[in-house]
């Protein structure tokens, strides 16, 4: 694989070390094979995140050293992980990635309708946000998420609205340069501050799945109320200060929320945003929760 199989067509946005641009790919017979299907005549357009070696040494470097910074080989490690489990229709597929020169090119799906969060704005923006909705949105990410946890043994560290795309009313997770194995325990602050469970924040040694439950918690509460629960789940911000004496429970009600919205959805994202997360609900209660068993348009 090389960039003279891609054809630019347009940038669709900057990356940490480089930007993602719309290319035509043309594939070798050999590589054809690899590809899912194509209508006869129709052309093969995919993304392409290109991100340079050396840039991403030097952000490093000058970063705060607390703070995680996206790996770019991690991103190639986990697309093979993606490629050999045989893909989940929820997450971005990878199909090639390649060096040159200083540049790492990851080929991947070209998701036409953007990110969830300008979906979720536009949403809330016209008024059209339901209750059942989000719930068939969270449904798909939450799909992709235990694909993520149960079968690659991966926790993702920097979900969130940005990093969910949309192709064709399909949600599905992106951005796997801050993901580490499931099983083990990290330290240092990943994701984004409005995301970044409380434990992350702080700088504890923390388990990453229930640091991604906690993003999820965050993903859902502002599709149903438009608003970041905090600014960042810190003791030294007194919004969070205020959280922890209310519970997110409290807090929908002092928003006025719990007479717009069912129990049932503001019990589970609740046990989602537990500050503690020994009491945090699992993946596999979410899953099972019976606010998961209506269903919605997209």
């Amino acid at each position: 694989m090389s960039t003279s199989q891609l054809y630019f067509r347009r940038k669709i946005g900057d990356a940490l070390y480089g930007q993602v641009r719309e290319c035509e790919l043309r594939p070798t017979r050999a590589q054809e094979q690899l590809l899912p299907p194509l209508p006869v005549g129709k052309r093969r357009i995919v993304a392409v995140k290109t991100m340079s070696l050396s840039c991403a040494a030097n952000v490093r470097s000058m970063s705060d050293p607390t703070r995680l910074m996206d790996d770019p080989l991690q991103e190639c490690r986990v697309a093979d992980l993606l490629s050999n489990a045989g893909g989940h229709p929820n997450v971005v597929h990878c199909f090639f990635h390649f060096q040159e020169n200083d540049c790492i090119h990851l080929v991947t799906d070209f998701c036409t309708d953007g990110d969830l969060y300008t979906h979720v704005a536009s949403a809330i923006q016209r008024g059209a946000m339901t209750e059942g909705w989000s719930i068939h949105v969270m449904k798909q990410v939450l799909a992709g998420v235990n694909f993520l946890h149960r079968q690659l043994g991966i926790a993702h560290r920097d979900l969130s609205l940005e990093n969910v795309l949309v192709h064709n009313g399909e949600c599905k997770i992106s951005e796997f340069g801050l993901s580490v194995d499931a099983n083990a325990l990290c330290l240092g602050r990943a994701d984004k501050d409005y995301y970044m469970a409380p434990e992350v924040v702080a700088g504890e040694v923390y388990d990453p799945v229930e640091a991604d439950i906690w993003s999820l918690g965050i993903m859902w509460f502002v599709m149903l109320t438009g608003s970041p629960l905090v600014s960042v789940a810190s003791r030294q911000n007194k919004a969070f200060l205020a959280l922890e004496q209310l519970q997110v429970t409290g807090v929908f009600e002092s928003w006025g929320f719990d007479t717009k919205l069912s129990p049932s959805i503001i019990d589970l994202v609740s046990q989602m945003l537990k500050v503690n997360p020994a009491e945090r609900i699992s993946l596999v209660g979410i899953l099972e929760h019976p606010c998961l068993n209506g269903t919605a348009a997209f």
